[in-house]
């Protein structure tokens, strides 16, 4: 009795779906899709392995960056200061894979709106004889906030690139400088030692490898904290770069606060300095280095660590031998 209702909605849901098939083909290409595919690069030409200066022009400032013959970039408008290679290589990248995906405008009128124009990030990549290889607009991000819009700087034609590219190009007061202040293996460090205000706390690497605290008093230390303290330190980068004073003086470094310092089992030291505080962040230098940096309280206060924060619970036994 059932048997023939089952089979006649059988027959519609089949017919139904050859409709579908038919008319709506959902196995066919988007033109979006067609267009992915067929899109060629923004620079058919560009090759980044050329390029050995960049000029970046944002707000009316110019920042030069230079490739060195040993391969190092640095900021030519800064004193030449090592450059930030992995934003470097980031803004490489992304120019390589520009394409001409999405047109949303070629009307000149328009360029201002979408900050394509003066008022956008403008960037020339050139080789070593000065010879542009990619001239481009960087402007404001899409509604969507994932892509933003590229123009290049003969054409009037506006693009959609993926990504959030204004701080692809454009790295603002935190400008193109290398951030780094250390960067070594924090397992071949086998003493640190912390001097601040309130105490003096050496730490040693033992004959087992295992680390203890010598000063201010002998004891076991948490393992933890110190394996934390060491990737903190051993990767440090800075929170800002300080504005130029006259002397030492004016930062609290020619008399510093605090010193950390991280003894490596070639003989070399690697020692921050700590000064005064300004607007929530202190001013820090390294031992062997003019430059000053600016770092956060809270991330200063991750170095210079508490001897009671270092140090090991007492077990109940050892608390009443004590």
């Amino acid at each position: 009795m059932k048997t023939k209702p089952l089979l006649i909605l059988g027959a519609i849901f089949v017919v139904l779906a050859i409709i579908v098939l038919l008319f709506e083909n959902p196995f066919e290409q988007s033109e979006y899709e067609k267009k992915v595919e067929t899109a060629t690069p923004l620079f058919p030409n560009f090759n980044k392995e050329q390029v050995v200066k960049i000029e970046i022009t944002a707000t009316g400032e110019t920042t030069t960056l230079s490739k060195q013959d040993e391969g190092d970039w640095v900021v030519a408008s800064m004193d030449n200061y090592p450059a930030d290679s992995e934003g470097i290589t980031e803004l490489l990248t992304k120019v390589t894979e520009f394409k001409n995906t999405q047109r949303v405008s070629n009307n000149p009128e328009k360029q201002s709106e979408f900050e394509v124009d003066s008022t956008g990030v403008e960037a020339k990549l050139m080789d070593a004889n000065d010879k542009v290889l990619a001239h481009l607009f960087v402007g404001k991000t899409t509604p969507g906030f994932l892509s933003s819009y590229v123009r290049l700087a003969d054409t009037n034609d506006v693009y959609v690139a993926q990504g959030y590219l204004q701080s692809v190009f454009n790295k603002g007061t935190r400008t193109w400088k290398d951030r780094t202040i250390f960067s070594f293996n924090k397992g071949i460090v086998t003493q640190l030692n912390i001097v601040s205000p309130e105490e003096v706390i050496e730490l040693r690497l033992n004959a087992e490898a295992v680390w203890e605290m010598i000063k201010p008093v002998a004891a076991a230390v948490k393992t933890t904290e110190v394996d934390s303290l060491l990737t903190t330190f051993s990767e440090l980068d800075t929170d800002d770069f300080a504005e130029a004073k006259d002397t030492l003086a004016e930062y609290g470094l020619d008399t510093p606060q605090s010193t950390i310092s991280a003894v490596l089992n070639d003989g070399t030291t690697a020692t921050l300095h700590i000064g005064n505080e300004e607007e929530g962040k202190l001013y820090v230098k390294r031992d062997d280095k003019d430059t000053v940096f600016r770092l956060f309280k809270s991330n200063v206060d991750g170095l210079i660590k508490k001897s009671d924060t270092l140090k090991a619970e007492e077990s109940p036994a050892e608390a009443a031998t004590e």
